[in-house]
């Protein structure tokens, strides 16, 4: 990285106490990472004057760029930009792009400007504004001796989007910046340590080559990172993404910021298949995933939440024999659950679960977190059984999900399941 070193300030009482998680410092950070500026500091305050400019203070003397996240909105409580007046000695005055911008915002929804927002117009004297899309405070740009301050809303979607919109274009002015490559690759299916495993040999003899394991509910992102622009290291590069690429290939889902349920989606799209679901364990969860991508509907026919073996026996054909022979929570029914959907939305594939989502209803032989999911296509099925073991319910719903679309997706690929 470069010595270009930023310093993340939180404002937020609700931080502190833990009622909300500080969500914005992880996309502040992994945008600037890819940017090539090394976040080297994360501070989260009180909503407090005295608290807040010692903040800055401190953050001035060690960091080139501080951005502060917080305490900008419209009432009382948001204290933020009358101690920027006060830290950089720029009194409050009408700013004619805020003032645009907020009559549009409240135009746009044909709703009254209250007066409590027209004091959102004020802006510190000097201060570059960043229109807000999403809301109605502006973010705020300052700087002074080579130091670079941002100011934005606390509330994660207006951050992002003036982050993203309005600052990141804006630092070419403030800072020379290294060329940065990064590339991704976003697997499921295998924990982190058997991941590592499976390529330490070729990332101990590429350790110039920085790689990083990041975790997340729903598998492990592999991000790969070049400082400069030297052809014959960017090929070294290249190459040492392809051996890992190789390796991993059976997991690997995508190597862009995407989803799981939207590159499934998209296979199915592109195959001209349809899909539909049937769910107990994940109560609905897989269907939900789905249907949050826009278009979902020429590729997924309809689902059904089966929770009771009624249920189940009269809108999936799930047999009186098979309940009664393995129990709900088993692979036969997992399969039968699959099948039944499939021919009643006659659709080309199909994903059914079933388990003990818990923490209770579990017996000693089928603990909380048993799982099982079958996937079906007209000409191959598949059944599997999962121990998620967390006493979790809203983990091993998640785990379930993400399990059955990546047996459809495995299936499809003419991968092991």
């Amino acid at each position: 990285m470069s010595n270009i070193y930023a310093e993340i300030i939180t404002i937020g009482n609700e931080v502190l106490a833990g009622y909300t998680v500080n969500t914005n410092a992880t996309f502040i950070s992994s945008r600037l990472r890819e940017a090539g500026i090394a976040v080297k500091w994360v501070t989260t305050i009180a909503d407090e004057p005295d608290a807040i400019k010692q903040a800055w203070q401190t953050a001035e003397e060690r960091a080139r760029l501080i951005i502060t996240t917080g305490g900008l909105g419209p009432t009382p409580d948001d204290m933020t930009k009358n101690c920027i007046a006060d830290f950089f000695n720029a009194p409050l005055e009408e700013n004619a792009r805020a003032a645009e911008d907020l009559k549009r915002f409240f135009a746009l929804r044909k709703r009254p400007m209250t007066d409590i927002n027209k004091g959102q117009i004020l802006t510190p004297r000097g201060a570059r504004v960043i229109s807000n899309p999403v809301g109605t405070a502006p973010g705020l740009v300052m700087s002074r001796n080579d130091r670079v301050f941002a100011f934005f809303p606390g509330v994660p979607a207006e951050m992002k989007a003036m982050f993203t919109d309005g600052l990141m274009p804006m630092l070419t002015e403030f800072f020379d910046r290294p060329v940065i490559h990064t590339h991704l690759l976003r697997t499921t299916g295998i924990a982190e340590s058997r991941l590592y495993e499976a390529v330490s040999d070729v990332v101990k003899q590429h350790s110039d080559f920085p790689l990083s394991f990041l975790p997340r509910q729903t598998g492990v992102d592999l991000r790969f990172t070049l400082i400069g622009d030297e052809p014959q290291t960017l090929k070294r590069w290249h190459a040492f993404i392809a051996v890992i690429r190789k390796s991993l290939h059976k997991y690997i889902f995508t190597e862009e910021e995407r989803e799981l349920h939207d590159v499934l989606l998209e296979m199915l799209r592109n195959r001209k298949m349809t899909l539909s679901v049937a769910e107990s364990f994940t109560g609905g969860l897989i269907q939900d995933q789905i249907t949050d991508i826009p278009g979902a509907s020429d590729v997924f026919l309809g689902g059904v939440v089966a929770y009771s073996n009624d249920a189940k026996k009269a809108l999936l054909a799930v047999s009186d024999h098979t309940l009664r022979e393995t129990g709900a929570v088993s692979a036969a029914t997992a399969l039968e659950m699959a099948r039944g959907v499939q021919e009643r939305f006659q659709s080309d594939c199909s994903i059914a679960t079933t388990g003990i989502a818990g923490p209770g209803g579990a017996t000693p032989n089928k603990p909380v977190g048993l799982c099982y999911i079958a996937a079906c296509l007209k000409d191959h099925e598949s059944v599997r059984e999962f121990r998620f073991g967390l006493n979790n319910r809203r983990l091993n719903k998640l785990r379930g999900a993400i399990s059955g679309l990546e047996m459809l997706r495995r299936l499809l690929n003419g991968h092991d399941v």
